[in-house]
């Protein structure tokens, strides 16, 4: 799955003396993972979509609770793999989809 057709991320407060190359390494690790936890990019998209739809308060059924809980569980891990070799406090990564 093509990246850069799929999700936006970004790490969002960081510090700003953070290297920039650093940076995107986070960012490349983070989407990287992330994709690889879905079999398709329609996938993510109705992970994402169920996941902010239950988060902002909506209702979803049982089986769509399972698609919401695999978009936590993924951005868990991706979460995880970007912050890997690198220590910040505040910082996190914003995914918007396109």
């Amino acid at each position: 799955m093509e990246l850069t057709s799929v999700i936006n991320v970004r790490l969002v407060d960081c510090p700003s003396d953070m290297d920039p190359s650093i940076r995107e390494k986070a960012v490349s690790r983070f989407s990287k993972e992330l994709v690889k936890s879905f079999r398709s990019e329609e996938e993510l998209r109705q992970a994402y979509k169920l996941f902010t739809d239950a988060s902002e308060g909506g209702v979803i059924s049982k089986a769509e609770v399972k698609i919401a809980e695999n978009w936590s569980k993924a951005f868990d891990k991706a979460r995880q793999a970007g912050f890997r070799e690198i220590a910040v406090e505040e910082a996190y990564f914003d995914v918007r989809l396109q």
